[in-house]
């Protein structure tokens, strides 16, 4: 048994705590399969060696390496968070431009703290120019929920994968991730799916 705590900072003067324990199940009787597997098999020498059902990034050019692959190859609903970052400053940049399912799939979460009325403005239209149909929402201030950076997918055979941002307060060329398959990674697409069905605007 593998237990490994992950505490989160929030932002805007409140510390939200969140300590993740994690179970990781190291021997199966059947070889790994799934649209999940088959995403972390093209990432290839990208990733460390995994351990367990986790597998690490080493630098900021793997993150982006990453998140690109997960747009291009992902076939299901795709939950993406910017908690610590106003997404309105994407632009064209904006990785989310290779997700090729449609919009409808994709869901960018983010909070007023990071994004104001303004921001809010220009990330809903730069993002619908880019993926007609997607989802923005936006988490009130003061909101007591886990406030992570990531890419939280679910695919269409049902599979599972989460890739986490770990950012480095002074050096962004040193953010490393983090990327989780089916168990833990369903756990993460779950909780951020029930944030969408509370504050997303009707």
């Amino acid at each position: 048994m593998n237990i490994l705590y992950i505490l989160f900072s929030g932002i805007g003067g409140a510390i939200i705590t969140a300590g993740v324990a994690y179970y990781i199940y190291l021997k199966s009787k059947k070889p790994p399969t799934g649209k999940a597997y088959e995403i972390l098999k093209g990432l290839g020498k990208i990733l460390e060696e995994p351990e367990g059902e986790y597998y690490f990034t080493r630098s900021a050019d793997d993150n982006f390496h990453v998140a690109n692959h997960i747009y291009n190859h992902a076939d299901g609903g795709i939950i993406v968070t910017a908690f610590h970052e106003d997404p309105s400053t994407y632009g064209e940049r904006d990785l989310a431009r290779a997700f090729k399912y449609g919009g409808s799939l994709f869901t960018r979460i983010t909070c007023e703290e990071v994004c104001d009325t303004e921001s809010e403005i220009k990330a809903r239209e730069s993002l619908s120019k880019i993926l007609k149909g997607s989802t923005l929402v936006i988490i009130p201030k003061g909101e007591a929920i886990t406030r992570i950076d990531g890419i939280f997918c679910r695919f269409n055979d049902n599979t599972h994968l989460s890739f986490i941002a770990f950012r480095h307060s002074k050096d962004p060329s040193k953010n490393r991730g983090v990327i989780f398959r089916d168990g833990i990674a369903k756990s993460f697409f779950e909780y951020y799916e029930g944030q969408i069905e509370k504050y997303v605007k009707p």
